[in-house]
């Protein structure tokens, strides 16, 4: 029997919100996939790999049989991601928030921890995996102390891009190798076609 891994003390928060308007207005986070929704698989992956884990959610109602997870909504609402950042690191007494989207079907545990130990070894205030040359903003590590600046920048105007907001701050990359035979752990389902791979 393999001895338990030990966790990294960052709050892990899964992003459950998003108007889906591509799915109709359904939830992609419970989307069921091999028999379980989305949701469930990534929150086991990251109870497994960080001591915290929240689930950022408008609609908790939607999500009552994981009551076990603390949830919290956005503070700034239809802004998308960088919202639901805002909240995360709002609702943390961690040191850093690993943020990720609730409909990446080939999450790994591996993959994050490797981006977990990338960002102890790292000095920087925000550390982001890039795979195939892609950066992968909603896979990465957010330190506690940007809360004032991603604040700062929701209410300095209208553009609430992630990547934009990456300029402001000490950023680093991580590359993700790609491996043979293993799907891109960062591949999530945006539309109903996307969906149908998996069926």
């Amino acid at each position: 029997m393999k001895p338990p891994k030990n966790k990294y003390d960052f709050t892990a928060a899964v992003l459950a919100g998003g108007k889906n308007t591509r799915f109709y207005g359904e939830t992609k986070a419970n989307i069921i996939i091999n028999g379980r929704p989305l949701i469930e698989r990534t929150l086991d992956i990251l109870q497994d790999v960080f001591s915290d884990v929240i689930i950022i959610t408008n609609s908790r109602e939607e999500f009552k049989k994981y009551d076990y997870i603390r949830m919290a909504g956005d503070i700034y609402h239809n802004i998308g991601p960088l919202g639901g950042l805002h909240s995360a690191l709002t609702h943390t007494e961690k040191s850093a928030v690993f943020l990720v989207a609730s409909d990446m079907p080939e999450l790994s545990a591996s993959t994050i921890r490797h981006v977990a130990k990338s960002y102890e070894e790292i000095k920087c205030e925000a550390l982001i995996p890039v795979y195939k040359g892609h950066i992968e903003p909603l896979h990465a590590i957010y330190d506690k102390s940007l809360l004032s600046r991603v604040e700062g920048f929701i209410k300095s105007g209208t553009k609430y891009s992630m990547k934009e907001f990456l300029h402001l701050v000490n950023d680093k990359y991580v590359e993700i190798e790609e491996k043979d035979g293993v799907i891109n752990p960062f591949l999530n389902i945006n539309s109903p076609e996307d969906l149908q791979k998996w069926y």
